[in-house]
């Protein structure tokens, strides 16, 4: 290569710089000096630096700057031809050394080289090159393992002598620093870290008045044989806190129950993550079990809670269920949900039903007819079939419509939970009693409608809402923040929710024409939606207010037909098309319900259009 002494035209070049906490050496500034010596000896001139600070190189999780660079490497308009890194050990120290070839290569191939500036081997790809850069690449994984068992060594031999090795602490506990010696210094709040590297962190009992909370927790469980959830709600109508000034959770219970914290015994190597791996459980024999102080709990109730523990841990195999269902039947001479409840000897009614079905097919297993209860409507009036269906025929013929409120109002019938406990779900009702059966669509128009012609559709949260208020608070949402989207509208504080702006215009989209805001492309909206997340500026899902609960209002089947309907009428389908079709809910909703889009147009019977780019899918051709 010409050097700038030569004449010749620099070449145009990005850094790649990467800080793990291993070793101070490798600091970003470092490499930066080094690779601009080189830079200056070789002709290069650096036009970029991506840094990836304190990052492992195990894998290209959490590299946000290489991911990037690789992306702007595969780009079709870039700006420079050359990557230089100080060595091979901060492109990566992957454990499979192919893994840090084929990036590079991916470089090679886009017309992009990777220099390596500390290394002896030069650019051109020779086979005695390439031996040596495939041996580097090993080495560098290898002293990531090494490093690893010396360091999973290091904190087993610690945790043998008493030491805290990380990790969340329990509710009622305390670090405590000491010195090498054990001397104590001060207890660590939460978030603060030693700043010695022979200090050592010890875990102690925290207050008296938590440790009580713990001790009460254990009786709760015990003695009275409340759930954790129940023990939960209790301690949070007195007003007990966490962590945080929060109430303590159901979790947080059932984790204080587990501990072995309360009866002064520390356990470490449970489980084991190395390598960025996934955690693995080992087992008991290699835990390492001590006591650190004196039992928080008295043990035999500890010992109480753990049997009581192990009896929902416990898996049960369907043989086993059977066998306990009869058992309790010769026992108390019948079966139902609360009989089962009380037995201890066998899994929850919920449980059974899970594993077989329901209860009737448990009790069909082990040859058990439970007698038929006929379903009582107001004033414990038997209801007979017949009646009901004449109801709902008098009801749809004197209103033009039924519904859940209309029959639980009405005294010619029962409550609709004893209509739906009858047939089997209120659309058998009606296809019984020959009334129309409408879609969850159209029920939701209809009740749109409804609502219009009564006025009440005006208002939102008690405010009269016009359609000239309302677009014009879309434009004040796009003046104040550079853009409006379905979260911002929900979260603002300002607007009424997106679901309104849909009822009232049909979809945000067209609420947005209305209001005159410009029309962005969906690629266009994707890239500021990254742009946002990139800059932290992404609204994350939450509650307008505290007491708003999110219900799904429409049926599997309605939902792909719904589906199947769109793309029969626009010839193909997407996110934005379902966005916009005021008779479907969001594609977010639609992904959340069936897992992905993907699964939704398998089951509604799309396919992929292999004619379309990008991707699109519609309905079979042919058909």
């Amino acid at each position: 290569m010409n050097t700038v002494s030569n004449g010749a035209a620099l070449i145009r070049a990005v850094q790649y710089l990467r800080m793990s906490s291993e070793n101070q050496r490798y600091s970003t500034e470092n490499q930066q000096n080094a690779i601009a010596e080189y830079a200056t000896r070789n002709g290069f001139h650096i036009v970029e630096s991506y840094i990836d600070a304190a990052k492992s190189g195990l894998s290209l999780k959490g590299r946000k700057a290489l991911q990037r660079l690789l992306s702007d490497t595969l780009a079709p308009q870039r700006d420079f031809d050359a990557i230089l890194v100080l060595d091979v050990s901060r492109w990566g120290r992957f454990q499979n050394p192919d893994q840090a070839g084929y990036y590079e290569f991916l470089c090679r191939q886009a017309g992009v080289m990777v220099v390596y500036c500390g290394e002896p081997f030069g650019e051109e790809i020779v086979p005695i090159n390439t031996i040596v850069k495939h041996l580097k690449r090993v080495m560098a994984g290898e002293f990531s393992r090494e490093l690893s068992e010396k360091m999973s060594r290091a904190h087993l031999q610690q945790a043998r002598l008493g030491f805290r090795q990380g990790g969340c602490l329990l509710y009622g506990f305390r670090r405590l620093l000491v010195d090498e010696n054990r001397k104590p210094r001060q207890i660590l709040n939460r978030g603060e870290r030693k700043a010695i590297s022979n200090d050592k962190v010890l875990v102690v009992p925290g207050p008296p008045e938590e440790l009580a909370v713990i001790r009460r927790i254990f009786r709760l469980y015990v003695r009275d044989e409340l759930s954790a959830d129940r023990i939960a709600e209790r301690l949070a109508k007195e007003g007990v806190k966490g962590y945080g000034d929060k109430p303590l959770s159901g979790p947080t219970v059932l984790e204080i129950l587990h501990s072995g914290l309360c009866i002064g015994q520390m356990t470490y190597n449970v489980t084991t993550k190395k390598m960025q791996a996934s955690s693995r459980r080992n087992p008991e024999r290699l835990w390492t079990r001590f006591r650190a102080f004196d039992p928080i709990v008295p043990p035999a109730l500890f010992s109480k809670a753990q049997e009581r523990l192990a009896r929902f841990r416990r898996r049960w195999t369907t043989d086993e269920v059977r066998a306990g269902l009869e058992r309790l039947l010769m026992k108390k001479g019948r079966l139902s949900q609360a009989i089962i409840n009380e037995d201890k000897n066998i899994p929850s009614a919920s449980f059974i039903a899970e594993r077989f079905g329901s209860l009737r097919d448990a009790y069909a297993a082990i040859g058990y007819a439970p007698p038929n209860a006929l379903p009582f409507g107001m004033n414990g009036k038997c209801w007979s079939s017949k009646e009901i269906l004449i109801g709902l025929q008098k009801l749809h013929q004197s209103k033009g419509y039924v519904s859940h409120h209309l029959i639980d109002k009405c005294l010619d019938l029962p409550a609709s939970y004893s209509i739906r406990k009858r047939f089997g779900s209120m659309r058998n009702a009606m296809e019984r009693a020959g009334l129309p059966v409408l879609s969850r669509s159209e029920v939701s128009r209809r009740i749109w409608q409804r609502r219009r012609a009564a006025g009440t559709d005006q208002c939102f949260l008690g405010v009269q809402w016009t359609d000239t208020a309302l677009l014009r608070a879309l434009r004040q949402l796009e003046k104040k923040h550079g853009y409006v989207s379905h979260k911002l509208v929900d979260q603002n504080g300002e607007t009424p929710s997106t679901y309104y702006y849909t009822k009232r215009f049909g979809s945000l989209t067209k609420a947005r024409e209305l209001a005159g805001l410009p029309k962005r492309t969906p690629s266009e909206i994707l890239q500021a939606a990254l742009k946002r997340k990139r800059e932290g500026k992404m609204l994350t899902q939450r509650r307008r207010f505290p007491e708003q609960r999110a219900h799904l209002r429409y049926r599997t089947d309605d939902l792909l037909f719904g589906l199947k309907k769109l793309a029969r009428r626009k010839g193909r389908i997407s996110a934005f098309l379902i966005d916009e079709d005021p008779g479907l809910p969001s594609a977010l909703t639609l992904i959340r319900y069936f897992g992905s889009l993907h699964k939704a147009y398998q089951l509604a019977g799309l396919v992929r259009l292999d004619d379309k780019y990008p991707v699109r899918f519609g309905w079979p051709p042919g058909k």
